[in-house]
């Protein structure tokens, strides 16, 4: 008899101040490695539009974020 490996889904939010969802995510799959290292795991970093958003998104779209000064909505510079 064959077994399949462990699928697991690793959805967090993050810790505000601390950590994003993105490397809360990260954090629990390492450990999850270490225990189960065949498993097959799903990150999905769980985000309310505010501050990790922009990390969780480039993470689940295979993107990477790139710094980059702007302007805001009252002309003051922004990054």
């Amino acid at each position: 008899m064959t077994t399949r490996p462990h699928r697991i889904a690793i959805a967090p939010s993050g810790f505000k101040e601390s950590l994003s969802a993105a490397r809360v995510a990260e954090a629990i799959a390492t450990g999850v490695r270490r225990v189960i290292p065949d498993a097959e795991l799903d990150l999905i970093p769980l985000v309310d539009g505010g501050e990790g958003t922009a990390e969780a998104l480039a993470l689940a779209g295979g993107g990477r974020l790139v710094p980059c000064t702007a302007t805001g909505p009252v002309g003051d510079p922004v990054s």
